[in-house]
């Protein structure tokens, strides 16, 4: 029988051993370099850690680590991933000062290495190893929150001398120069920006009508990957940037304030008053457009001429007997941006061509499905067996490498033979844990632990009719990523819609 598979093999632990003293500790106290080594190599070797090299630092004080260059190459060793776990006789040999370990830590921790100290017993896979590591960081975030208090208060009193911080860039219609405190007007936005107040103020335009005819002529904005939209115009009239202002903390009402500026205005103060007047009263409350039980296919919909997603709307018409009918609709939101033909279409029709598309899909037959089901216990087997045989071998390798360790230890061979022959052993050991990893990946699910596009296919053949409009919308929402849909139009008033083709969600 095949071994069961338990899971991804773990890394190889590429120790580096730090060792330090100075000549006053070794007169005083009789701190030998050999001694520390010793002790530390035997520890590796009890905890079957691969020695990746020695770092000794001998009669050089621990007060700082920049005079010490075997610390700076471990460092080194450490950002390049050459290290992931560090080893120290006491955490003194590493450093004297707070500021420094806690410095090392945060280094340690954001490349993925351990730390341990012998003398202190600080082993991170224990649990009082991983305490010490949360005294540490406690001491680290409470630096950083100092510092960060610092910086808040100096970007505060720069807004407060009249200077834009320009924390996502500056404005459009300003720029600031590299070296530069004052932003400078850029003359063929700044136009841009007149135009955009007058057609809102002056011409009663919409943000959407104002986006429209910015895209018509095609006017680029600050960022060549973004576009204009109605929030971007939003966010330019409500900029008090435009009349000479600078503000601090948009994202936190809070603490929000404006000053004056240093930089020279685009907007005169009346047209901005102007427009925010015009914003206020023209206010709306908008709706995220999420699935409504009379729109069911919202959030789902996407238009096979150009890809965008649609969105959804309702048109109201009045009967001539007076009386009001409302009918929901969904429309292509590419419309606006690349000039997309689909022409919008009616709930009703999005309906019909949808019921057409799932009754024409043929289900898996039994036999085919029994098939499937063979095949994949086949390939299940045979990587179950592949796996069972990696691990025997990754075990002989693992042997191999404690009995290197222990020729080490023994004196029976140089560090550079040691080096070299695990070298040899971890290539091996490596690329055994690969073919392990390779062959978990490649392991088919059980059909019991995984919704198919099969099964989804089946309910909704079976049990579409009988769902009420809530439960479609939760249906879709759940078992489908895009339905793409296909609009001719016919005429002015009728177009023929149909499904290209639906991506299901099985995961």
């Amino acid at each position: 029988m095949a071994k069961k598979v338990k899971g991804k093999i773990p890394h190889i632990t590429k120790t580096a051993i730090y060792v330090r003293v100075s000549t006053e500790e070794q007169a005083k106290e009789g701190f030998s370099i050999r001694a520390q080594a010793e002790k530390l190599k035997t520890y590796a070797l009890l905890k079957e850690w691969d020695i990746y090299d020695l770092y000794t630092d001998d009669g050089i004080s621990g007060k700082n680590i920049i005079d010490r260059p075997e610390i700076n190459r471990l460092i080194k060793d450490v950002r390049e991933g050459n290290v992931n776990n560090v080893l120290v006789f006491k955490i003194d040999r590493l450093t004297r000062s707070i500021k420094n370990l806690m410095e090392l830590v945060e280094l340690f921790d954001e490349h993925n290495c351990s730390f341990n100290s012998l003398t202190e017993s600080i082993d991170t896979e224990t649990p009082s190893g991983r305490m010490f590591l949360k005294i540490i960081g406690i001491f680290a975030e409470f630096e950083r929150e100092n510092l960060a208090s610092r910086v808040t208060l100096g970007f505060e009193r720069k807004v407060k001398e009249g200077y834009s911080l320009s924390s996502f860039g500056t404005s459009y219609g300003y720029d600031i120069q590299k070296g530069e405190r004052i932003q400078k007007i850029v003359p063929s936005e700044a136009k841009i920006v007149k135009e955009i107040f007058d057609m809102y103020v002056k011409e009663n335009m919409s943000m959407l009508g104002i986006t429209k005819e910015l895209v018509r002529r095609n006017i680029k904005t600050k960022k060549s990957s973004s576009k204009w939209n109605k929030s971007t115009i939003k966010n330019m009239l409500q900029n008090p940037n435009y009349i000479g202002k600078v503000r601090y903390g948009t994202q936190d009402e809070s603490r929000y304030f404006e000053t004056e500026g240093q930089h020279e205005p685009i907007i005169d103060e009346e047209t901005f008053k102007l427009a925010q007047e015009r914003l206020e009263r023209n206010k709306n409350v908008f709706i995220t457009n999420v699935p409504k039980e009379d729109k069911y296919f919202c959030g789902v919909l996407y238009c096979g001429m150009c890809g965008s997603r649609f969105s959804t709307q309702q048109n109201s018409h009045t009967r001539k007997d007076g009386s009001k009918h409302i009918t929901s609709s969904y429309k292509c939101s590419g419309i606006m941006y690349d000039d997309c033909k689909m022409p919008c279409i009616i709930h009703h029709k999005i309906d019909n061509a949808f019921h057409e598309y799932i009754q024409n899909i043929n289900a898996l037959e039994p036999k085919n499905a029994e098939l499937k089901r063979r095949e994949t216990a086949d390939k299940k087997r045979i990587l179950l067996e592949y796996i069972a045989s990696c691990e025997k071998k990754l075990a002989i390798q693992k042997k191999r490498k404690q009995q290197v360790m222990e020729q080490y230890m023994n004196g029976d061979i140089s560090f550079d033979d040691y080096k070299q022959l695990l070298h040899i052993s971890n290539e091996q050991y490596i690329a055994l844990s690969s073919e392990i990893d390779k062959s978990i990946l490649e392991m088919p699910l059980d059909s019991e632990s995984k919704i198919t596009t099969d099964d989804i296919i089946t309910n909704l053949t079976e049990n579409w009719e009988r769902l009420e409009n809530k439960e479609r919308a939760i249906f879709l929402q759940r078992f489908t990523k895009k339905i793409i849909v296909n609009a001719e139009r016919i005429n002015l008033r009728s177009s023929t819609v149909s499904i290209k083709s639906i991506e299901f969600n099985v995961k």
